[in-house]
């Protein structure tokens, strides 16, 4: 992955719209993003992580990513340009934001979290275009993780190496470890597999309980279904025992004696069933024939009790069918006669209604005749009509006053409108040369900034230099009295070493003479006899206190060196100070540098002021146009309004006097026309049942005499006499069916007394049908015992057919359930550490973990060797945690080999220094490893944060040396820090200036530095 170009707008301390151009940057492989503590270097990668991934790293929260500093409608957005998997990408992104309301003046809006990707491609004229490719925010993720191969959690590892965090995985135990390794390895899919086999095994285990069980449970019901047998010569009363399930051959055949002895006994069953119903069927015939012998002889009796009821019941029924002949020849006769009755009521209800009716008329009316009402009627409805069509002249007349009304007030509001429109435009001129003038001075305060801010740098510089400047001042006149006092003693000590020196070669005779010994010869002259040899003095020095001597004087020399030499750097670095600070005192340049900050801020303050100003001017003067609109506008209308409103009062007075004279003494038009509708309704009425009561008598009468001629042709001499004859229809009808039920009667039992079969029971002797029900009982007793044997004898048979050929096949199942039991078994126990066959007591996911850390450690170290010339490296470690635990964390321990002693000892006891390098060397393995893990593609760019100022000279020249090497293969690695010397001997750079209203950047090359 390259980085091209990033663009952050209101994101984090960076308030305004920021750019970094990372072609320029990366162009010699190294770069460093410098900037004070707090400045927003972090932040940089921040907007890079926030770019690819959505989050930023660490648990921070996304919603907070807002710049403080950013006007509330500038939105915070993220672009960035990079090439990834041979593709060059560009995504944008927009966290959510919450914002002023434009339309609640107290209340806020919500705008949702967006992300756009495009990609740059050629067209066929062989120009680049930005294609988009999504616009969704889990597309964008899919597409970025493919492009670069790396989750956020891998990439924020191998790519932004994050400021605190080298450490982390240096000096982590085991477990916090192992969750890292488990996160950037994806390595649970290893765990899934060791919980696939342990299931595997539990569920293989289940499987052969299961068959074990199913066997236990099928020979159970094959004893429970045998049951007793019935016992005849040949067949023992009781079954074999049950054989142990775990002998499946012995189990097999006792299942198949039991079940050959269920079809012996099924056979003599079914013979007894036969038998028995054979015995049934007999019985059963002789029952039948006795109960129908007993049935006929009954109902010949009962037939003749009847017979004998009948004829007491024929006395009366001579006179019933006479009245019923008399009615039936009425009954035509009753719609007649019902039509005359109803004819009579609706005559006298019709002259009821036309009395009510003419008493609504006028007196004149009320004993008018029916054509003198008509005409009435009609000069009505001819009025009405004339003064409806006057309707719509009165709706124009109320139509015209509201529009009158409408005129005046449009009149008065554009007189208003006039007005002010005319106040506003008098005072404008003072209004515009005063918003000019403000605008003028709060443009010249902006034009000031920049050199305001060159002038704080160096001011700052200058004071930082001064500082330095008076403390190794004093520095230097303690190391200039240091380095005399350590001459002088070296001079005193280097003296007596002398002086010692001297007397013991004053007494050299008297030490040779003490190392004589009797036969040996003399170092001297050689001679084995010693006559005479000299005497040691009592005060001779030794060769171990002349040695001791000159220790103490090679020490003195030493102490003198390096007073010499602090004393040496000391005066340079006070030259070097006084150079850059030159002869002035810190509080004046303080004051200096704060009288130039309080300018810098007032003019910040009055350039943030100047857009406003700007706004406001632009506002006034498209407000100046509005007026001058306003005010000819509103002339126009007030002249418009007064022309109306003359001619519509000239035509409200015309229809004022037409409609005058047609209300008459009615209030309105409409009080008119409804008094004129309610007479022509009242007329309506008379003439409608004056109508109706000529109609009515004319069918009264015809009524009547259509009667009076029917009842003559039915046989009645008056229509009085058939009414007289008429009967209910309910008494008619019990009438008809009294006489027919009886004549059904009679038939029946004549019937039932002339039966063959009647007629021959009654000369037999009585039936005996208790004894034949007797012999039935008896006979149904013995078939329903030898059924319920037969059927017992065959479900047995059934059941014990079923459960034998399922106990083969279950038995046919249990050898390849144990074998796949134990395999899946011994996989489990070696995956999860449970079992001896692994020897090396690890879980499967720790064994890769442990081979992923040693690799780790390996790649490490290529690296670490160059940072310590040769002196450390990093040890794998297979030691394991105690407790159960501990075979998920074995293999995951880091030692550190110091090859100077060679000895291994914790990591814990590096120094600062050492402890950043060798962590700078575990993250950049860590890097290599991870990557050719997730996808094998090379990085082309990669962050390092902070660390550097616990590094010496030489040791930060080693890292210096092996961060050159990482920009082999075309990468670039860009250091995050503040560092001083790091900004000497790094040209490209990138800084970050904070200030009070928010960051800036300004990239910087070496001729600016």
């Amino acid at each position: 992955m390259y980085l091209h170009h990033l663009t952050v707008q209101a994101f984090g301390p960076f308030a305004r719209t920021e750019d970094v151009d990372f072609d320029a940057l990366t162009s010699a492989g190294l770069f460093l993003l410098r900037g004070d503590t707090g400045a927003g270097k972090t932040s940089i990668l921040d907007a890079v992580c926030f770019a690819l991934y959505g989050t930023v790293p660490g648990i921070r929260p996304t919603h907070r990513l807002r710049s403080d500093h950013a006007p509330d409608g500038t939105r915070t957005r993220v672009v960035l340009e990079f090439t990834a998997a041979g593709r060059r990408l560009r995504i944008t992104r927009t966290p959510k934001q919450t914002y002023p309301s434009r339309r609640a003046k107290s209340g806020t809006a919500t705008a949702e979290a967006t992300v756009q990707l495009h990609e740059r491609t050629n067209t066929a004229d062989d120009d680049t275009v930005w294609e988009p490719v999504c616009a969704n925010h889990q597309d964008a993720s899919r597409q970025i993780e493919a492009a670069l191969g790396l989750s956020k959690e891998q990439f924020c590892q191998v790519v932004l190496l994050p400021q605190g965090d080298f450490a982390k995985f240096l000096r982590a135990d085991a477990k916090d470890r192992a969750l890292l390794l488990r996160r950037l390895f994806d390595t649970g899919r290893f765990q899934e597999l060791q919980n696939w086999l342990t299931t595997r095994s539990k569920t293989a285990k289940k499987d052969l309980d299961d068959a074990t069980a199913a066997v236990q449970q099928l020979s159970e019901r094959i004893d429970q279904e045998t049951g007793p047998f019935p016992q005849d010569a040949d067949t023992p009363a009781n079954p074999p025992l049950r054989p142990d399930a775990e002998h499946p051959a012995d189990t097999l055949t006792w299942a198949q004696s039991l079940l050959a002895r269920a079809r012996d006994a099924h056979t003599a069953a079914l013979a007894e069933e036969q038998g028995s119903d054979e015995a049934h069927q007999k019985a059963k015939q002789d029952h039948q024939r006795a109960v129908a012998l007993d049935t006929h002889q009954r109902r010949h009796s009962q037939a003749l009790a009847q017979r004998e009821a009948l004829n007491q019941r024929a006395t009366g029924h001579p006179e019933l069918r006479r009245q019923l002949e008399q009615a039936q020849r009425a009954e035509p006769l009753r719609p007649l006669l019902d039509g005359l009755e109803r004819s009579s009521l609706a005559l006298q209800k019709a002259h009821t209604a036309e009395t009510t009716a003419r008493a609504l008329l006028p007196t004149a009316h009320t004993h008018a005749e029916l054509s003198e009402l008509q005409l009435a009627l009609e000069q009505h409805h001819a009025e009405r009509g004339r003064l409806q069509g006057l309707l719509p002249d009165e709706e124009r007349h109320t139509h015209l006053s509201a529009q009158l009304k409408e005129l005046s007030e449009k009149e008065a509001q554009a007189q208003a409108d006039h007005d002010d429109a005319a106040q506003w435009l008098e005072a404008w001129p003072a209004l515009q040369s005063e918003h000019t003038g403000r605008v003028d001075a709060l443009a010249k305060a902006a034009d000031q900034i920049p050199q305001l801010d060159r002038d704080i740098q160096s001011l700052d510089t200058q004071l930082t230099a001064a500082r330095t400047r008076d403390t190794l001042a004093a520095r230097l006149a303690t190391a200039e009295g240091s380095e005399t006092k350590r001459e002088a003693e070296a001079l005193n000590v280097k003296k007596d070493w002398l002086d010692l020196r001297e007397r013991r070669l004053d007494g050299m005779a008297g030490e040779l003479a003490a190392e004589l010994a009797d036969g040996e010869a003399c170092l001297v002259c050689g001679s084995a006899v010693h006559p005479a040899p000299a005497q040691r003095q009592p005060d001779q020095p030794t060769r171990d206190d002349e040695e001791n001597a000159r220790a103490v004087h090679e020490q003195a020399e030493a102490a003198h060196s390096q007073a010499s030499r602090t004393r040496s750097d000391l005066a340079e670095q006070h030259a070097q100070a006084l150079g850059a600070a030159g002869p002035h005192p810190p509080d004046q340049l303080e004051l200096q540098l704060q009288s130039v900050r309080t300018a810098h801020q007032s003019a910040c303050d009055d350039a943030g002021k100047l857009s406003s100003a700007q706004e406001e001017l632009t506002r006034l003067q498209h407000e100046c146009d509005l007026r001058t609109h306003q005010s000819q506008e509103a002339k126009d209308r007030l002249t418009e309004c007064q022309a109306r409103h003359k001619a519509l009062e000239q035509q409200q007075q015309t229809i004022a006097l037409a409609l005058d004279a047609a209300r008459g003494n009615a209030a309105t038009l409409g009080d008119r026309i409804t008094d004129l509708t309610r007479a022509a309704e009242h007329l309506t009425g008379a003439v409608d049942a004056a109508q109706a009561t000529s109609a009515t008598a004319d069918r009264h009468s015809d009524a009547r005499t259509t009667a009076d001629d029917a009842a003559q042709d039915a046989g009645f001499p008056t229509r009085e006499e058939a009414a007289a004859a008429q009967q209910t229809a309910s008494l008619l009808q019990q009438w008809r069916e009294e006489l027919q039920q009886w004549d059904k009667d009679d038939a029946v039992v004549t019937g039932t007394l002339n039966e063959p079969d009647l007629l021959e029971a009654s000369t037999q002797p009585p039936a005996q049908p208790q004894a034949a029900d007797e012999a039935l009982l008896q006979a149904e007793a013995r078939m329903k015992h030898t059924a319920a044997a037969s059927q017992q004898a065959r479900d047995r048979l059934t059941a014990l057919t079923t459960l034998v050929a399922d106990l083969e096949i279950r038995l046919t199942e249990l050898e390849p359930l144990r074998a796949r039991y134990a395999l899946a078994d011994r996989l489990a126990g070696i995956a999860s550490a449970t079992s001896a066959a692994n020897t090396l007591s690890m879980e499967l996911e720790a064994y890769v973990l442990a081979a992923r850390l040693e690799e780790i450690a390996e790649a490490a170290n290529i690296r670490l060797q160059s940072m310590t010339s040769d002196r450390y490296l990093l040890v794998h470690s297979d030691e394991k945690d105690a407790g159960r635990r501990g075979r998920l964390k074995a293999g995951l321990g880091l030692r550190i080999l110091d090859n100077w002693t060679g000895t291994e000892r914790e990591t814990s006891t590096l120094s600062g220094g050492e402890t950043f390098t060798a962590s700078l060397a575990l993250a950049l393995g860590l890097a290599d490893v991870v990557t050719q893990e997730a996808s094998g593609r090379s990085l082309g760019t990669l962050f390092i944060d902070e660390g550097f100022g616990s590094l010496d000279d030489q040791n930060l020249q080693d890292v210096m040396d092996v961060l050159d090497q990482l920009r082999a293969g075309n990468r670039a690695v860009g250091i995050v820090s503040h560092v001083a010397e790091l900004s000497r001997r790094i040209p490209s750079q990138l800084s970050v200036m904070k200030h009070r209203n928010g960051s800036t950047l300004r990239p910087l090359v070496s001729a600016d530095l």
